[in-house]
């Protein structure tokens, strides 16, 4: 007859007041640092390659290309890029769309699109794009990728393959503008100044001017409805800084967050995978290799917002296995001890729950702790029978 026994669960939490607090470094770029590389999102993995380095007054250019696997935070060299010159590209447009990522342009005024397939690690030429795209940014909206060049607009249809033209612009786009979706609308900031492009009726209106430091070279992305300026240089190539700006649409407004927590930088890049956003690679005369995930969830978080009553611990009574659900963030860390405090389980989540199999543990008192950011706070307790 197997005896009642207590679980007792430490659910621990403390998100401190560093300017890491909406910030996780991860694993570092698989390669050699660089700046000018490019990268986007597809699926469940990020992709990030191409680029140069010149700090020796060599420059050293690059075609290699990484996938990235957030839920094993690990790096995966794949197919070379075949554009550019012999030995790759920088500065390019990349669109990813649907399962495909997009690459054309560049420093070396290559018009071939070339078309990624990571389920056959294979690149390929699909089209001829207008013009070449060089030191520019563009944004996705449903199937189709979007550029402005000057005061026109690029549409690329990644179904027919084809490129066209909209409507003209009321604008016109310097280099190393930034460029994100959010919903059904584009974003460009050129400078300070900002605009919003609704495909529906080809039209752009004016929005909130940027009131950030960075007039070139940010890192940009959208996550959960709102979009982000991460870095950048202004007025000058030294002029770095690590602001970090949030755009709110539904009331035009930009937000000062706490700065990004790397080393300050001009010529990153960033991806988002589903709500999940990344950014890496850069310089500010040294070449960067450095990959932090943004978590908008974290923002304004402290140990008022985060309580004990966020977590579910279910079912109580429990037999067999115990699940552990987080309201409030969604990667986590849960270890399980013994009452002579040895391991005897541990898994990591990053889908806000996650279920603890008792395998033929005997009856006992037990002790699970879920790490956030490696802090902690708060207890419970369950049964199992």
């Amino acid at each position: 007859m197997i005896k009642r026994g207590i679980l007792i669960i430490f659910v621990l939490f403390a998100i401190c007041d560093s300017a890491e607090a909406n910030w996780i470094r991860r694993a570092d770029f698989g390669a050699q640092g660089r700046h000018r590389g490019t990268g986007c999102g597809l699926s469940h993995r990020g992709y990030f390659g191409l680029g140069h380095y010149n700090g020796t007054g060599i420059n050293i250019v690059l075609k290699d290309w990484w996938e990235y696997d957030p839920a094993t935070n690990a790096w995966t060299q794949k197919a070379d890029y075949i554009g550019g010159n012999v030995n790759g590209n920088y500065a390019v447009l990349t669109f990813g769309i649907g399962n495909y990522a997009f690459i054309t342009g560049g420093t070396f005024s290559d018009v071939n699109t070339y078309r990624y397939d990571p389920t056959i690690n294979q690149w390929d030429i699909v089209a001829t794009a207008p013009q070449n795209f060089s030191n520019t940014e563009g944004f996705v909206l449903g199937n189709k990728g979007y550029v402005v060049s000057g005061s026109v607009l690029h549409e690329f249809d990644a179904t027919t393959l084809q490129w066209s033209t909209k409507n003209p612009v009321p604008f016109n786009s310097s280099i190393w503008n930034g460029a994100f979706s959010i919903g059904e609308k584009g974003y460009v900031r050129t400078s300070s100044g900002f605009y919003e492009y609704k495909p529906s009726t080809d039209a752009w209106s004016l929005r909130a001017s940027f009131p950030g430091l960075a007039t070139a070279a940010s890192m940009n992305f959208a996550q959960d409805g709102k979009g982000y300026v991460i870095c950048g240089y202004g007025g000058g190539l030294s002029n770095v800084n690590s602001e970090v700006w949030q755009y709110e649409p539904l009331t035009n407004t930009w937000n000062q967050l706490e700065e990004f927590p790397g080393t300050s930088r001009r010529f990153g890049s960033s991806f988002s995978i589903g709500d999940r956003s990344f950014v890496g690679i850069g310089t500010n005369g040294t070449n960067f290799s450095d990959f932090w995930e943004f978590d908008a969830d974290l923002i304004g978080l402290s140990t008022d917002y985060l309580s004990v009553e966020q977590v579910s611990v279910y079912p109580n009574p429990a037999v067999e296995e115990i699940n552990v659900k987080l309201d409030a963030f969604k990667e986590f860390e849960v270890t399980l001890y013994d009452n002579q405090g040895k391991v005897v389980n541990s898994s990591k989540t990053t889908t806000g729950q996650c279920k603890i199999l008792r395998d033929n543990l005997p009856a006992g008192n037990y002790f699970v702790r879920i790490s956030v950011l490696g802090n902690y706070l708060g207890s419970k307790t369950i049964i199992f029978n």
